[in-house]
């Protein structure tokens, strides 16, 4: 429970409203009107970002930092709204033509920040560089049936599918699904660095490790958005720092609320918390190539060393659920409840395994991040169970970039990340498990049998056989254990109550989209 801040706390937030004071916006842009009744017009957002965006890349998600940036300064084709249903975006048209046509109209009146019009040209370049292999987009491998992606009629863009794919749409909502001008990527543009899309507000400027102002664009095609001036993100990879700014005012906003502090939060009158406990989990994956986990056994002998209630307990304050079954939880999966207890805390079990494996005891040298807490605290949660089994675990840490680059690089056999579904449907395990997906390659897993049934549910139209092909895929899953399930976790923002129109879907995928909306009320 957060009390009197740490000395480092209360000293990073007071520097962090120094910048903010000294940020270059007018200060026309505090002026907020009256609605009438409507949402208030003015203002500008402070928001307590939980880390540095590595980049601004429309179609290369970095993490949850650059998701949000991008939400506010580009669009995709479809969104989700409120609730977590797919909607259109840049589209005002979308349909299925056939099993394996998908055809979108474009809206006709869509302005770049460098005010020219989009078109349906521009929307082809786009998925077509998510599908190039050299820019390694993070939606790609949801564009895995795509075949083709032509222009047919002034404003109607036409996806050719090589075998059906139920899940398609919810690539076309993937917030790394953007939009970009073909004419400014072409001029040259850097987009690790630079930002041109259609969205809401504009980017200003970035100060390394201060601040991120993004400001309204006028010419949105929605004429009544952003009801904002502007968004001022500040990083604050400390949880301490981003709380203890929230609670004394020197932001509005804060995202990532660390588990810990959930309760500190709900009990303020003064503030909201949204959130959900359905995407996020963490994992302990292993790279299936490499000994000793290129055998099953000992993979599955770490998945029963892990005491998972007492990681929950530690790690989040009991704010969750361990993990004991598949991935996909009740809500989304009707299977869900068929796997649950089939991973469980089993010491003598997981020494079984080793034996049979020849391995009496085994060292786990793992790799985790230090930039976010509710991925670093599971691990180190973790590490007592692990001990006590016949494991002997090393857990080194490293920031945020650094970290996704030796897990790619494959530098140790084991990582504890955390991460989400892609989507609310049993099609996202395709994205963490399938060949060719970006998890699939940090563990070096590509299993015949899981690939042949995961494509086989997303090509049938039955709900009910997919989700028959879907369970069988997750008990293979939990068979082969290229990676095991380690908690579910609460994640959310957190926001004064003036701040109105901002919402946590809770299903579709995790997106801050709403914050596009989002207004101040004038007596803040």
């Amino acid at each position: 429970m957060l009390g009197v801040a740490g000395a480092g706390s209360v000293a990073l937030a007071s520097a962090l409203a120094g910048c903010r004071n000294a940020a270059s916006y007018p200060e026309s842009w505090e002026d907020v009107s009256a609605g009438g009744g409507e949402p208030n017009r003015g203002g500008v957002l402070r928001y307590g970002l939980s880390t540095e965006p590595v980049n601004f890349e429309p179609h290369v998600s970095s993490g949850a930092a650059s998701d949000v940036i991008r939400q506010m300064t580009y669009n995709g084709l479809l969104r989700y709204d409120a609730d977590g249903e797919i909607v259109p975006d840049l589209a005002r048209e979308h349909e299925w033509a056939n099993a394996t046509t998908y055809r979108v109209r474009i809206r006709p009146d869509v302005r770049f920040h460098d005010g020219s019009t989009m078109t349906a040209d521009d929307v082809v370049f786009s998925m077509r560089r998510i599908m190039d292999p050299d820019v390694s987009s993070t939606a790609a491998s949801l564009f895995r049936a795509v075949e083709s992606v032509d222009r047919s009629g002034g404003d109607t863009v036409t996806f050719t599918l090589g075998e059906p794919d139920t899940t398609f749409p919810f690539a076309l909502a993937d917030p790394c699904a953007n939009i970009i001008s073909r004419d400014w990527a072409e001029s040259g543009a850097d987009p690790l660095l630079e930002v041109m899309g259609t969205g809401p507000f504009r980017f200003v400027e970035r100060v390394p490790g201060v601040s991120i102002l993004l400001e309204r664009f006028e010419d949105y095609f929605v004429p009544e958005l952003p009801y904002l001036n502007a968004i001022e993100f500040t990083p604050m990879e400390d949880d301490y720092a981003r709380v203890t700014a929230l609670r004394t005012a020197t932001v509005d906003m804060i995202d990532y609320i660390p588990s810990t502090h959930v309760g500190v939060i709900e009990n303020n009158p003064s503030l909201e918390v949204y959130s959900d406990s359905t995407f996020g989990f963490g994992i302990l994956g292993f790279v299936t190539t490499q000994p000793p986990f290129d055998d099953k056994r000992v993979r599955q002998a770490v998945a029963y060393s892990i005491d998972r209630e007492a990681a929950l307990e530690t790690a989040y304050l009991g704010q969750g659920a361990p993990i004991t079954g598949g991935l996909v939880p009740e809500g989304i999966a009707s299977y869900a409840s068929e796997l649950a207890g089939t991973v469980t805390y089993d010491p003598e079990r997981a020494a079984a395994l080793l034996r049979k494996a020849g391995r009496e005891e085994l060292d786990l040298s793992m790799i985790t991040t230090s930039s976010y807490s509710v991925i670093a605290r599971p691990a180190e949660a973790m590490l007592p169970s692990l001990r006590a089994s016949v494991v002997n675990p090393s857990l080194d840490r490293q920031e945020w970039l650094s970290f996704q680059e030796t897990v790619e690089a494959k530098t140790y056999p084991s990582f504890a990340w955390g991460t989400s579904l892609k989507f609310g449907h049993p099609g996202a395990l395709s994205e963490i498990v399938g060949a060719g997906s970006r998890w699939a390659n940090f563990l070096d897993f590509d299993d015949g049998r899981t690939n042949e049934l995961l494509s086989e549910a997303r090509r049938t139209a039955d709900p009910g056989l997919s989700d028959e092909l879907f369970l069988e895929a997750e008990r293979r899953v939990l068979d082969e254990m290229p990676l095991t399930y380690t908690l579910r976790r609460i994640q959310g923002e957190a926001a004064y109550t003036y701040v109105r129109g901002f919402s946590h879907p809770p299903k579709g995928a995790w997106t801050q989209v709403s914050l596009r909306g989002v207004w101040l009320e004038e007596n803040r």
